[in-house]
């Protein structure tokens, strides 16, 4: 049984989670961009973006819990570090960011 604000009962909280991490990271491209993501200077960078924008979502007000790059480091790599193109987002904006950006870019 799970709660109503719950999508997933205990068993499969993260089976979502790993079948994502699974497609994403199938391609060469995926496992660049995996190992952007646990680089140090990633890590560093979305907590001082965080901090910046007290751990709010920029969006909405809400507790941030995501760093968010403003534009998309599929359609520009070269902003991957550059903290003007960071923002602080809740999981819930940051879904609908991610869909606005495909729409936008034609990302996958």
């Amino acid at each position: 049984m799970i709660g109503i604000k719950e999508t997933y009962c205990i068993a499969h909280k993260n089976h979502n989670h790993k079948q994502y991490e699974k497609a994403r990271t199938s391609s060469k491209e995926g496992k660049a961009y995996k190992r952007f993501y646990d680089t140090k200077e990633w890590k560093s960078l979305r907590y001082q973006a965080m901090l910046r924008d007290g751990f709010i979502c920029v969006r909405c007000g809400r507790e941030a819990s995501i760093g968010d790059h403003i534009i998309p480091t599929k359609v520009r790599w070269d902003l991957r570090l550059d903290m003007k193109n960071v923002q602080s987002l809740c999981t819930q904006c940051h879904n609908r960011k991610t869909e606005e950006d495909r729409k936008e870019y034609g990302i996958i």
